[in-house]
């Protein structure tokens, strides 16, 4: 299997197509596919390699134990014109949580959204049943329409470039905020923020160019203010990479490397159901040279996890793979130390994440799902524990949230029971943390790892955390 660097540049972006493959879309009309992927092809990239360059060393520092990693953000995204107008709100709350982690533990905290492409979604059947007629399932706007109608709910590729101009429409939108949040830093040096680019497919996305970085300090990560307090820069995006047509297509070669990025995001990461290491997703994302992220869960193995990092990291760059748990707050402290004292031993380093959210996830009377804000405070307990016993860094943790009173999670701040919730259940596939749930884990976490709650702390004296 293909790795990256010198073996990437071997790697064909269309190998994966040669191997078995899960959770794609059944699309009725293959000519129609391989129009929309011959469009999307001949597109300017979402992201650019330097971005993606950028980032990679920020989660280099967090694999180090000098940074944290808050990955956080919608469960799916809406592709219409509420996602662009929801991108300040999402920034704005990632930015108060991150900064509440610096607050506590004296680190820049790396925030990267689940925005600008998590339109797709895996799903455990093919189709549910609603209102007592079997539907195809939902799998994201980029696949079909969540409306409970047969016609609407067929696959179609022409999502895919509808995918892509929302994509561009959200990163547009962060490069105006990162602007904005520039010129109030030192406004006598940078210029009135320029207007949203016209709606054109074929148009750049802006970029992220070094005297902006320079003015913000930076970007997405939390940096000190003269002040002594921490601010945040915006918001570096990510999405499962899960629909490979339309993945394959934002593919591009840097030309001084030789090597692959994937520029439909900075940080793509495979799911739980398609972290198969004979299947099409690790292949894929062997071959390009963007840090990536995997969602482990129970079921994963010692021999698997290490597998999982010789394919995806067979270098052992810092920085290069993410590994996110997601073990469920009752598994946590059965399931993942032998994972991690696996890795450890195997010497590869990688970015510890905890997602405490999928794990949790439960049924409401009606049908609908929920998480219990208990729970999921249980589950990054455990998460901690864990690594601290195996004396390893808790790099970061990844979290579904809203801003505004969402009402999908129960307690903490949300409603108390299933009674509650009323029409505050606003997502498009699975229950998030409202703001102020949100803020409250994030305190908890900075806590943990400020030794608080039996962390790890104190980190705000040390430059570097010192492995046991």
């Amino acid at each position: 299997m293909p790795g990256r660097h010198s073996e990437s540049l071997v790697w064909r972006r269309d190998d994966w197509r040669r191997l078995p493959i899960s959770q794609q879309p059944s699309w009725p009309d293959p000519a129609a596919l391989d129009a929309v992927r011959n469009r999307l092809a001949t597109l300017p990239p979402l992201t650019s390699v330097a971005d993606v360059r950028r980032l990679e060393v920020s989660l280099a520092k967090a694999a180090a134990g000098r940074a944290f990693l808050l990955q956080a953000g919608d469960c799916a995204e809406p592709m219409d014109a509420s996602g662009t107008a929801a991108v300040r709100g999402k920034n704005r709350l990632i930015g108060a949580m991150a900064e509440a982690i610096s607050e506590h533990t004296g680190l820049p905290t790396v925030t990267v959204g689940r925005i600008g492409g998590q339109f797709a979604k895996p799903r455990s059947r093919p189709t549910e049943t609603v209102d007592g007629r079997e539907l195809p399932a939902f799998r994201g706007e980029m696949v079909n329409d969540p409306r409970p109608d047969a016609r609407l709910r067929t696959p179609d590729p022409h999502r895919l470039l509808g995918a892509y101009r929302a994509a561009k429409a959200v990163l547009n939108e962060l490069y105006i905020i990162a602007h904005e949040t520039a010129a109030r830093r030192l406004p006598d040096a940078w210029p009135t923020p320029a207007p949203t680019a016209p709606d054109d497919e074929a148009a750049p996305v802006r970029s992220w160019d070094g005297s902006l970085r320079s003015l913000l300090g930076g970007y997405g990560e939390t940096r000190r203010d003269p002040d002594g307090g921490w601010a945040h820069t915006g918001l570096w995006t990510s999405h499962e990479a899960l629909v490979l047509d339309y993945e394959e297509a934002l593919v591009r070669r840097d030309p001084q490397t030789g090597e692959w990025f994937l520029l439909s995001t900075h940080l793509p990461w495979i799911g739980e159901r398609t972290r198969r290491l004979d299947e099409a997703h690790v292949a894929f994302h062997a071959g390009i040279a963007n840090p990536v992220g995997c969602k482990i869960g129970p079921t994963t193995t010692p021999e698997e996890v290490v597998r999982l990092c010789e394919v995806l990291n067979p270098s052992r760059k810092p920085g290069r793979l993410t590994l996110i748990s997601r073990m469920g707050a009752d598994a946590v402290r059965d399931r993942l130390p032998g994972l991690v004292r696996a890795v450890r031993a195997a010497g590869h380093p990688v970015v510890w994440v905890c997602d405490p959210m999928h794990g949790n996830t439960e049924l409401l009377p009606d049908g609908r799902k929920t998480r219990r804000v208990a729970r999921i405070a249980a589950e990054i307990r455990g998460f901690f524990e864990v690594l601290r016993d195996a004396g390893e860094w808790p790099g970061g943790l990844h979290l579904e949230v809203a801003d505004g009173d969402s009402a999908e999670c129960l307690g903490e701040g949300g409603p108390a029971s299933a009674e509650e919730i009323g029409d505050g259940y606003r997502t498009l596939c699975d229950p998030r943390l409202n703001e102020k749930q949100s803020i409250t884990i994030a305190d908890l976490v900075g806590r943990l790892l400020a030794g608080e709650e039996g962390g790890f702390g104190p980190a705000a004296d040390e430059a570097v955390w010192t492995r046991p």
